[in-house]
């Protein structure tokens, strides 16, 4: 059996590695913050709602990255739209001229936006142009054709458009609902 009491300089050391390890994790975790930090300083900044009007092509790509889809505009020039569906609540729609600047910049999925959609005249094209891809399609039994659904707020309630499509791809109604999947269930 050792009886010999460790020497003044072991446990120094030990207690120097400690006083090192933890002023490393704390080195580590204020870093992590610090990147944390950053990263969504930089996701907060690129915003399509808050592309200026005028900015380039070329700018907005290297701000914004790739559109989520790209559609030719009648007046000359292209639609880029930035979707955060299906997880999200919007499609931007912004609009660039023929010499690649940008003239319009509007958020689609608001519900006076969507309560203007010309029933018995939109088609499938236009749903897409204007909306970009839903986050769901559904059939039901009530209604031959597709319903294409789309999630978005009114104020900070969340809501869904449902969107009736018949066999010709034409728009035939359009309905909204509360999205009550996350209130509280208080019934009696």
């Amino acid at each position: 059996m050792n009886t010999q009491v460790p020497s003044i300089h072991v446990g120094v050391r030990a207690l120097r590695a400690r006083m090192v390890l933890r002023a490393q994790r704390w080195a580590s975790a204020v870093a992590l913050y610090g990147l944390g930090v950053a990263c969504a300083l930089l996701v907060g900044c690129a915003s399509p709602a808050k592309e200026p009007l005028g900015a380039s092509r070329q700018d907005v790509a290297q701000r914004l990255g790739q559109p989520t889809a790209v559609y030719p505009r009648a007046e000359g020039g292209e639609r880029w739209q930035y979707s955060e569906l299906p997880a999200g609540v919007q499609v931007y729609n912004l609009d660039f001229d023929a010499a690649g600047r940008l003239v319009a910049n509007a958020a689609a999925l608001t519900q006076q936006w969507l309560e203007q959609i010309p029933i018995g005249q939109w088609t499938v094209a236009d749903v897409r142009y204007w909306l970009g891809t839903p986050q769901r399609v559904d059939r039901v039994a009530r209604f031959d054709g597709e319903v294409w659904v789309y999630r978005f707020t009114q104020l900070s309630d969340p809501r869904f458009a449902y969107i009736h499509i018949d066999p010709s791809g034409t728009v035939r109604q359009v309905l909204f609902v509360d999205d009550v999947s996350n209130a509280p269930d208080d019934r009696p």
